[in-house]
């Protein structure tokens, strides 16, 4: 007697492994470029700020329908928002020609700058090619968020109020920006540093 073939599979979404792996995250990101909280998102698209948090965690798969607004509220397709298609602006190249160090206009210390980004911050950080010059004290520095320095080439001063850590290429300092400090480069050799700040 022949065996009966298993009922057809209901039609669904993709899953997790496959489209919408990544749906959460980009949601999110997209979300923060708006410069929109998760409640101003569900109000945009008809649903509470505990349904977008579940999207963005992963937890929920949308429907169609929540897909097409969501694309709506965000600005941009439901192809980019799943990751089939790539916006241009979320690949930024800079190439090495035009890396050239700026100086900052009344920069006493001669300290250089290169944006990598464009001069542009990306959603939350901001990140430069930082050439240091010699009196670090003359631009102490404060702001929000964060910051982190990894040394590219050369030695490194970075002094806190009561401490200073000397970093050589390879080394690499993270720390809370509302801490009073600055740069300055050890030795006649030019020094040279990945410069990465965020907004948070």
């Amino acid at each position: 007697m022949p065996k009966t073939p298993p009922p057809p599979a209901p039609l669904t979404a993709p899953d997790a492994d496959g489209a919408f792996a990544s749906f959460g995250p980009r949601m999110k990101a997209l979300r923060r470029l708006k410069q929109m909280t998760v409640e101003e998102l569900g109000d945009a698209i008809g649903v509470n700020k505990a349904h977008i948090s579940r999207l963005e965690r992963g937890l929920k798969t949308p429907s169609i329908a929540v897909m097409a607004k969501l694309a709506s509220a965000l600005g941009t397709t439901i192809g980019h928002l799943v990751g089939e298609t790539l916006d241009r602006a979320d690949i930024k190249v800079t190439r090495q020609s035009d890396l050239a160090p700026r100086y900052l206009a009344d920069e006493p210390a001669q300290h250089q700058f290169a944006p990598l980004l464009h001069g542009h911050s990306v959603s939350s950080f901001e990140a430069f090619v930082v050439y240091p010059g010699t009196d670090g004290d003359a631009v102490r520095a404060q702001h929000e968020g964060q910051e982190m320095l990894y040394v590219l080439a050369g030695t490194i001063d970075v002094v806190f109020a009561d401490r200073t850590e000397r970093l050589r290429a390879g080394d690499c300092i993270h720390f809370p920006g509302y801490l009073s400090h600055s740069l300055s480069r050890v030795g006649r050799a030019q020094a040279r540093a990945l410069l990465v700040l965020s907004a948070r």
